[in-house]
């Protein structure tokens, strides 16, 4: 048996979807599917629960990090090895990350330029990557062009490299390729660190008072939403025995492993930070729900499912919610965000088990890249639960675009160290975003907001 749950949880997403497809086929029924899924899960438990066995003491983090920077290493030498061939489509055109091959080798000199800045051994390396962005008519903006590492308020490090402006707008797609939250919250551009932007939920009451009557005055509401920039960085590190035809697979590389790695960080602190150091601080989507009141029945933005368990939840749960959403909120932006397990082994399940509109929504979206579910889009963020717990937001119907904000100041910034892992002959490379996240629409004890959602029984 597989004890791999993730891998095991992949085979069932693709048992389910070739089920699915079968059935649209002919060539299975719904009952035939519904027993597959149930298989499949009880696999994934067995899996899981071999897996957790055998859990050991987990390695320090320096012994990760270099096992993480040896296989980065690793995979940057297959690119080389085979000429850049992953970067290409079989008519030879480039088919990367970026826009075009230039933004990535462009990306990749920058990085290898200020990894080497301010290094005596490495001085060479950085003139040769300074000369080849100007040959290409890409200069640097650096933070601090002296060179010192003073730390201040406006940077995370000086003397490191800011993004060029040429390449901001292909790396923005990249972070929000793989952040749904950096995708679908309504962008806020900060120019200081902190930013104020008004808000007003008020509905003046029409009046007819009649002929010689004043108009009765009524006030207008309004809140303001604080955005305070905070500073989040990640580590990685890449052979200090590169050169400059080495630019494109480690733009790519580094491209990649950023956007991903913000990518995910965001959306686990967006969705369900709970203010704890384990998301930064941050108080998410799950954390401001659960912060409107201490019983979970008096929350008007969540709906309370029939049980504390996947296999207690009823379809009816799940329109509640759709009925929850205020209509103001149902402007084409609202969408279902759940893990991507939960949507094939809890949604599909139920979908199949109610026939009808449901069941053909469901077969009509296998295959297209977007998933309907009660006449939504669905997203998938695996950052949100695929296994029960009591009192657990397992699923959310929002407007991201009405009820969250992030906040974005200033550009990704690249700073460097050759000495961290000097013995390993490795660059340490670190990146920094200034970004604020912030949700307010998520209702209180009388309304409901923007941002809906399903949560399990206490018990």
């Amino acid at each position: 048996m597989e004890k791999d749950p993730v891998k095991t949880q992949e085979q069932t997403i693709a048992a389910i979807e070739k089920g699915l497809e079968d059935i649209k086929k002919g060539q299975a029924t719904k009952v035939e599917v519904l027993q597959l899924i149930d298989e499949r899960k009880k696999l994934d438990e067995a899996a899981l629960a071999a897996a957790n066995a055998e859990i050991k003491t987990l390695k320090s983090g320096a012994e990760e990090f270099k096992t993480q920077a040896t296989e980065f290493a690793s995979k940057l030498q297959q690119i080389r090895s085979n000429n850049f061939a992953s970067l290409k489509s079989p008519d030879g055109s480039y088919k990367g990350l970026f826009a075009n091959h230039l933004e990535a080798k462009a990306f990749g000199l920058m990085i290898m330029a200020a990894a080497s800045a301010g290094s005596a051994k490495l001085q060479k390396s950085h003139d040769d990557c300074k000369k080849a962005l100007e040959d290409m008519g890409t200069k640097m903006k650096w933070l601090n062009p002296d060179g010192s590492k003073t730390m201040t308020g406006s940077s995370q490090a000086g003397g490191s490299a800011l993004v060029t402006v040429e390449m901001i707008p292909s790396l923005i797609r990249l972070f929000e390729n793989y952040g749904v939250f950096e995708a679908d919250a309504l962008p806020i551009p900060m120019g200081t660190g902190q930013t104020l932007q008004p808000k007003t939920d008020t509905i003046l009451d029409l009046q007819c008072p009649g002929e010689g009557v004043a108009t009765t005055s009524q006030n207008i509401t309004i809140a303001l939403i604080s955005h305070l920039a905070k500073t989040y960085t990640a580590l990685t590190a890449y052979s200090i025995e590169l050169d400059e035809d080495s630019a494109i697979p480690l733009g790519e590389l580094m491209a990649y492993i950023f956007s991903r790695s913000y990518g995910y960080g965001i959306d686990k602190m967006a969705f369900l930070g709970d203010g704890t150091s384990t998301y930064l601080g941050t108080l998410g989507i799950a954390g401001k729900l659960r912060a409107v009141d201490a019983t979970i029945a008096n929350i008007k933005s969540l709906v309370v499912g029939a049980g504390n368990a996947y296999g207690e939840l009823l379809l009816a749960n799940f329109t509640s919610v759709v009925g929850t959403l205020p209509d103001m909120a149902d402007d084409g932006n609202a969408n279902w965000y759940v893990h991507r397990y939960f949507y094939y082994t809890v949604m599909v399940a139920l979908a199949l088990a109610a026939g009808g509109t449901q069941y053909n929504e469901v077969l009509m979206s296998q295959g297209a890249r977007k998933k309907l579910f009660l006449g939504y889009d669905v997203r998938f963020t695996q950052v949100m639960p695929k296994t029960a717990a009591n009192n657990q937001i397992c699923a959310l119907l929002a407007n991201l675009k009405l009820g969250a904000q992030l906040g974005r100041r200033g550009v990704l910034e690249i700073s460097q160290s050759s000495e961290a892992y000097f013995a390993q002959r490795l660059i340490a490379v670190l990146a920094a975003r200034r970004l604020s996240i912030n949700i307010h629409g998520v209702g209180d004890t009388t309304n409901a907001g923007p941002i809906c959602g399903l949560i399990t029984a206490a018990s």
